[in-house]
């Protein structure tokens, strides 16, 4: 155990931690190395005294969901992993408020037990609400925007309560991937609802996905550009079945990569280059990633 980690730990004791943290078994594609430490707040209060006694300190951090659209990085890492999986919980008082780590099926199951509808489409996704926030996750034309009411914010020493309208959100896209705060949490915007109804809707996405690539995958690497589907683009070119060692496009699904045999994180991404590679040659398109690459 070097200096650095003796530290944290110490600076840190308030919050409980794993060492040598193993990313690909706890990330959804199953690759990447080892974080030398990950925190596990389970409160706004210590995580924002983390993340201020992180920054103090000069340390590099990441926060984290599920680690469902990321690919860490193989080896060794430095950054110090915060994760949100225990600041969770749902209160249905005056505001329908979830914390950051609450998972999209425990949000769900609140959201049919206090009868309100509108989070349906997030049925099946792996995602905490923070992360969900965080990218504006969404599938079939439905997006966490849309029954976003307004987001707990902590940014340069300021927790704020930002009305939806300044989260900057767009496709696949908000103002939280160009800054440097933290996602506390999020107040929602539903519909009053039976619980039949909400069943129903909710079996509808569940069912969709039931059609997705099996295996260990990030979802959909790709966005889709405007007025086209990225996974037809890949598809199109002839991608499907490509491989990049253990790495291999779906025969299912174009913009899915499922890690089949154990791929690292170098042999994804070197897939992933490819893929964009061949698309903007056949069609002048260049694809963007929608994943997030972990250091």
């Amino acid at each position: 155990m070097d200096d650095y980690t003796l530290f944290l730990k110490k600076e840190f004791s308030f919050v409980p931690y794993a060492e040598n943290f193993d990313l690909a078994r706890r990330s959804t594609i199953g690759a990447g190395g080892t974080a030398k430490l990950a925190f596990f707040p389970d409160s706004v209060e210590s995580l924002i005294r983390l993340v201020d006694g992180l920054k103090n300190c000069g340390v590099k951090f990441a926060v984290l969901g599920n680690l469902s659209n990321v690919l860490p990085a193989d080896g060794s890492s430095e950054v110090v992993y915060i994760l949100t999986q225990n600041v969770k919980g749902v209160e249905t008082g005056n505001k329908f408020f979830a914390y950051a780590g609450t998972s999209s099926t425990a949000f769900l199951r609140v959201c049919e037990e206090a009868g309100k509808s509108g989070g349906e489409f997030l049925a099946g996704i792996p995602c905490t609400i923070g992360g969900a926030a965080f990218m504006n996750a969404g599938v079939s034309g439905s997006y966490l925007s849309e029954i976003v009411e307004s987001v707990l914010y902590y940014l340069d020493g300021e927790v704020r309560s930002l009305p939806v309208a300044e989260c900057g959100y767009s496709y696949k896209n908000s103002r939280f991937m160009r800054e440097n705060g933290v996602i506390l949490g999020v107040t929602f915007r539903l519909v009053d609802s039976d619980k039949e109804n909400i069943l129903k809707a909710r079996g509808y996405y569940l069912e969709k996905r039931k059609h997705l690539p099996k295996g260990k995958s990030m979802g959909c690497v790709f966005k889709n550009p405007e007025n086209l589907i990225a996974g037809q683009l890949i598809e199109n070119a002839g991608l499907k079945k490509m491989r990049v060692g253990g790495a291999v496009v779906s025969s299912e699904h174009a913009n899915f990569i499922i890690n089949e045999n154990r791929a690292s994180s170098k042999e994804i991404k070197s897939l992933i280059a490819l893929i964009k590679n061949a698309v903007y040659t056949q069609y002048k398109v260049r694809l963007e990633e929608e994943i997030r690459y972990l250091d």
